[in-house]
């Protein structure tokens, strides 16, 4: 890094230029506020390390000119016991920190690693965001990780197909977001997008927003209402939460998928239905059919294809990224420079659970970056619901359907194959990584594995033993 340190007293900003070389920085000091100034607007410098009291111009009028001419260098303030006050003021205005003087050289030695490590983070996103290109290519949706490219892969896929789409996902991962990249990205992209949330129409009136009502049709019904299947003519009707629909609803919603024709509360006329429909669910339809509670034939025309999204917890290489890209929206509409998250803060965003997936961390964010001050978030900053210990996430959901008894020596190998295929397709291939993954000696994890692939040569284990065999002839 390129520092400048301003001080005017002489000993103290040489020996800390000093200090700053031996660490292997390339360091200058400025006796002058206005010598430093020119030398920022020179070169390119990292940090600016100055003193908040001196006779031409106070740190914090210096700060003020540091942002103007090169908003990205940071700005650390060296202060005294009797001006904490105004140092504090100063990260609310863009300061970087400061240190109490007098103080020792480790301590600014820990300050300065601290901003290298941002300094850091910052290339690695800014590469990061250069490799993948737009972050929000798909309206708004982010994601680097396998299971989001493989999201986007089926999302290319469907947008030319004039079949149902069924998208499922736990609250929070953004099924609606998919729902418009598919609509946007289609050739129906210049007909409406009408959504409808199913869940929070009441049940009396849920035929009337999806169909529409002819005048006096009901009490209060004073005049003719478009329903939410009309007024998606030519585009696409998006049912979010299907699974909320009502059961007596749903033979006529299935009518005006198959015969693409519908009829408006107390009405006569026959209208035709020209609209795609996409649906999302946080339930199991497949359950809910079995128990009577969705109908098995709707499902079939809901679910012509489907797009399954990953709750955050499995896809953690999107965490940092997505909070990158909420702090960047965040400055847009704020019109301000984007705030950093610290080490610290990464790490406690890494470790969190996120019952609430994409929409929770959101909200995080922008609760941190309210509360934080300066430029930089902290980990203190993050105010999360739940315990951010890892070791509370469930690994498996048992899923026994209306099944009274199971056989667990049955299902003891089904367990491990799905461990083993985890650990395989984690580790790339590579068996001897893989068994290091589950903790394991290598030569237990060969065994074992054979086992499996003999056991179930049509079931997953199948993938399983094509990774083994293509790692052995990698090795």
């Amino acid at each position: 890094m390129n520092i400048l340190v301003v001080d005017d007293t002489q000993i103290s900003r040489e020996g800390i230029a000093r200090y700053l070389e031996k660490l292997g920085y390339k360091a200058e000091s400025h006796g002058n506020p206005f010598t430093a100034l020119e030398a920022l607007d020179n070169g390119r410098w990292d940090l600016v390390l100055t003193d908040l009291r001196m006779p031409s111009m106070d740190g914090l009028q210096l700060l003020h000119e540091i942002k103007a001419r090169s908003p990205e260098t940071a700005v650390i303030l060296m202060t005294a016991y009797g001006t904490v006050e105004t140092a504090v003021k100063a990260i609310r205005e863009g300061a970087l920190d400061y240190v109490i003087k007098p103080f020792h050289m480790d301590q600014l030695r820990l300050h300065v690693e601290r901003l290298q490590e941002l300094l850091k983070t910052r290339q690695e996103l800014a590469a990061l965001r250069k490799t993948i290109g737009p972050s929000t290519g798909y309206s708004g949706l982010v994601g680097n990780s396998a299971e989001m490219q493989k999201v986007f892969q089926q999302i290319d896929l469907f947008v030319n197909k004039p079949e149902s789409v069924l998208i499922t996902g736990e609250t929070g991962t953004g099924k609606e977001m998919v729902a418009r990249a598919l609509h946007e990205r289609s050739p129906r992209k210049n007909g409406p997008f009408v959504p409808l949330a199913c869940g929070a129409v009441p049940r009396e009136l849920a035929e009337s927003e999806l169909f529409g009502h002819e005048a006096g049709a009901f009490t209060g019904a004073g005049k003719r209402r478009h329903g939410c299947v009309e007024l998606a003519n030519g585009g696409a009707l998006f049912l979010d939460d299907v699974d909320d629909l009502p059961l007596d609803i749903q033979p006529k919603l299935l009518r005006a998928i198959q015969e693409r024709e519908f009829q408006r509360v107390g009405g006569e006329q026959l209208l035709k239905a020209d609209l795609r429909i996409i649906s999302s669910t946080k339930k199991d339809l497949e359950i809910l059919a079995n128990e009577g509670r969705f109908r098995q034939d709707l499902l079939y025309r809901l679910k012509v294809l489907a797009i399954c999204l990953p709750p955050l917890r499995e896809r953690k290489g999107d965490i940092i990224l997505l909070a990158q890209h909420f702090l960047e929206m965040h400055a847009r509409e704020t019109s301000m420079a984007p705030k950093v998250l610290s080490v610290e803060a990464q790490q406690k965003l890494l470790s969190h659970g996120w019952p609430g997936n994409v929409r929770e961390l959101r909200h995080a964010i922008a609760y941190a970056v309210a509360v934080s001050n300066g430029a930089t978030i902290s980990g203190d900053d993050f105010q999360l619901r739940f315990s951010s210990n890892p070791k509370e996430e469930k690994l498996f959901i048992l899923n026994p359907g209306n099944r009274e008894e199971l056989d667990w020596r049955s299902l003891q190998p089904e367990i491990e194959k799905e461990v083993f295929f985890w650990a395989l397709k984690k580790a790339q291939g590579d068996q001897g990584r893989a068994a290091e993954i589950l903790k394991i000696p290598r030569t237990t994890f060969l065994y074992r594995l054979r086992q499996l692939s003999q056991a179930s040569p049509e079931s997953k284990t199948t993938e399983i033993s094509q990774n083994f065999d293509n790692s052995l002839s990698k090795t």
